[in-house]
């Protein structure tokens, strides 16, 4: 309505102008017309009224005045003679019109010519005609008024037709263009594209149509590449956590309609971050992808595999008739990501651990079997790796135990709660204190609880790096004083496999001794024998920094695991530490112990018993020749002010009196 309105207001406007040009020109051509009459009218009276004028002939001034009045638009004609004396006339002057209307036939009102003598040049009068403007007036009116009525008629019917087929041509189909817009979805632009307008497909309204159809194009194009790019991997193409979520949604829904088993497999690399560490993330980026392959490889139809992330992968079981026909899939898949991959001519050897979660048993949605398959994956790792686990109700149990841990015992660490006790070693010889192993206690809520409880639980949290660093850094605070009155005084310090795996380690743990004013040497780093066999390759690379440094290293809980002595002569160990459980066996069995004894004379290594509880145990150490021993025979692990005066004051003396075993 809007449009018409302005079309008709355009069009009343044109038309007024139109019509005011066409009156002015009508007026005009009136006036041109009059002007023309008039000299046809002083043509005919200017010889006879000469003749009459110079004749003083009053009858032929008669009957020139009668043939002049018989003209509608005369009104009066005069004869005058030289002197301006009037020698005729004819009829009543008209009377004087209005300014506008004297503006507008002025010129036609008076027509005055001079009177020459006949045959001569000598004037001998004037000749004045005046003309009637009335009917120039209506004359003028009556043409004016048509040709505005006409006009006005013509300009409405002009503005109606030109709103119509504005209207249907342009109106219209703009509206219907508005309408496809509206309908357009925007996470799927292509599903209702705009249609161009009949009769349009070659004008303006056609071209814009069109671009609006290349534009939404281009939008679904967008739209497809960020949906690419928000629900895959861009490192393997394989489904990220988001797509993976969905589609567990949508296997999950399916499965409670059909009533069938669905099963989820959260499954995670062993030893990955070895490989990022010693070969770099472009080489453990291409492992990821022939991972991947693998496992798309070797699953069958019908199931999806995605990458959640790092070294996890997801797997989604549809239509499971058995758990024994997902334990068969789960082997399959291990077995195939064991084999050897071949990367840049390196042969590499990388295993996984993989948790299994049952719809509906372990799980009525997504996130719970994601997260119960994630747990029972972290207990397939805790068996050692390379396998997997069914979920079962226990292991939440134990995942809430280790998550309510690790947040008490960051609070602890946060807080300085924690405390190190010292448990001193003897040099068998002499009978002297020849250093001290640091132990880590933690009293939480009035209770003491056990390193056995916290410590595996820090380890497989990641909190051990953490708590390794405090542990040394207060060990070095405690013992700033210790190594001036006994400089040969070597402090224990228990190091694990996650802190031997940081790159960083060696360059933190020299600086924080040395910022203490101390020196590496003073310092023992014990690292249990599994923690050394399992990466030798990475665990020789850190040692031989520390021991560089000036870090003594220590081989503990030796004989328990599967030491290879090719491996113990090329590591940097200074010390063997008989497991306790050797010790307890002597000196009735005592094979084993005697036999750590005498290998580390062979290798000219420092041998220390630990777990001594008898009398007769320490000295049978001291006559096989072990060099020192730490047990409860001694002392038990004590905190620092009591240590200090039981063992390094000088009142103490020399010799150490043994407490006897302690129950």
């Amino acid at each position: 309505m809007r449009q018409a309105l302005l079309i008709l207001l355009s069009a009343v406007c044109i038309g007024v102008v139109l019509t005011a040009t066409e009156a002015a020109f009508t007026v005009h051509r009136k006036q041109t017309a009059a002007q023309s009459q008039l000299v046809q009218i002083m043509n005919l009276l200017e010889g006879p009224s000469r003749n009459a004028l110079w004749n003083l002939d009053q009858t032929l001034a008669d009957s020139i005045f009668g043939a002049a009045t018989a003209l509608e638009s005369v009104g009066r004609v005069e004869i005058h003679d030289v002197s301006g004396t009037m020698f005729a006339a004819t009829g009543e002057k008209p009377a004087m019109v209005s300014d506008f209307r004297r503006r507008m036939i002025a010129p036609y009102m008076t027509a005055e010519r001079t009177l020459t003598r006949p045959g001569g040049t000598e004037v001998i009068g004037r000749l004045v005609l005046y003309l009637k403007p009335d009917s120039f007036i209506q004359d003028a009116r009556a043409t004016i008024l048509g040709s505005v009525l006409l006009g006005l008629t013509r300009n409405l019917l002009l503005a109606l037709l030109l709103s119509v087929i504005f209207h249907l041509f342009l109106t219209r189909p703009l509206i219907k263009l508005g309408r496809d817009l509206i309908r357009v979805r925007p996470d799927s632009p292509l599903a209702n594209p705009i249609r161009v307008p009949r009769f349009h497909e070659n004008d303006e309204l056609g071209y814009v149509a069109s671009r609006i159809n290349e534009l939404l194009a281009q939008l679904h194009r967008s739209q497809s590449d960020l949906r690419q790019l928000a629900t895959r991997d861009p490192l393997t193409n394989m489904p990220n956590r988001v797509l993976m979520t969905e589609s567990l949604n949508g296997a999950v829904e399916r499965a409670r309609q059909s009533g069938r088993a669905l099963a989820v497999i959260f499954l995670d690399l062993d030893r990955f971050k070895h490989v990022n560490d010693s070969l770099g993330h472009a080489i453990g980026d291409a492992l990821l992808r022939q991972v991947a392959e693998r496992l798309q490889e070797n699953l069958p139809p019908g199931h999806l595999a995605g990458r959640l992330g790092g070294d996890e992968f997801l797997i989604v079981l549809e239509s499971m008739d058995s758990a024994d026909e997902v334990t068969n899939l789960a082997r399959r898949l291990l077995n195939a990501l064991t084999r050897a991959y071949t990367i840049d001519g390196q042969i590499l050897h990388v295993g996984a651990s993989a948790g299994i979660a049952m719809y509906p048993g372990d799980g009525e949605d997504s996130v719970s079997l994601m997260r119960h398959a994630d747990v029972a994956m972290y207990a397939a790792k805790a068996m050692g790796g390379g396998t997997f686990k069914f979920f079962d109700r226990a292991m939440t149990e134990r995942a809430m135990i280790i998550l309510r841990t690790e947040a008490s015992l960051r609070d602890a660490l946060a807080d300085d709660a924690l405390h190190i006790h010292y448990q001193p070693k003897i040099d068998l010889e002499t009978g002297c204190v020849a250093g001290a192993e640091a132990l880590v206690r933690w009293n939480h809520a009035g209770r003491m609880i056990s390193p056995a409880e916290f410590i595996p639980i820090a380890e497989e949290t990641g909190l051990i790096i953490d708590l390794g660093y405090w542990v040394l850094t207060q060990v070095c605070r405690d013992t700033a004083s210790w190594h001036r009155r006994l400089p040969g005084l070597s402090i224990a310090v228990n190091v694990s496999a996650r802190q031997l795996a940081e790159r960083d380690f060696a360059d933190r743990a020299i600086a924080i001794v040395r910022r203490a004013g101390l020196s590496p040497a003073m310092f023992t780093l014990e690292v249990t024998e599994s923690v050394v066999m399992r990466d030798v390759a990475n665990q020789m690379v850190v040692l031989n920094a520390l021991r560089l440094a000036g870090f003594r290293i220590a081989v503990d809980d030796f004989g328990t695991g599967y030491s290879s002595l090719s491996y113990l002569r090329q590591l940097p160990v200074t010390m063997l530490k008989i497991d306790r459980s050797f010790v307890n066996d002597v000196p009735g069995d005592a094979a084993i112990a005697a036999t750590v004894i005498a290998l580390g004379k062979k290798l000219g290594l420092t041998t220390v018993a630990e777990g001594v509880e008898t009398q007769e145990q320490y000295d049978w150490l001291r006559q096989e020749g072990c060099d020192q021993a730490q047990g409860y025979l001694i002392s038990r692990p004590i905190p620092a002010v009591r240590f200090e005066k039981e063992f390094i004051d000088p009142n103490a003396g020399p010799t150490l009196r043994l407490v006897g075993a302690v129950e």
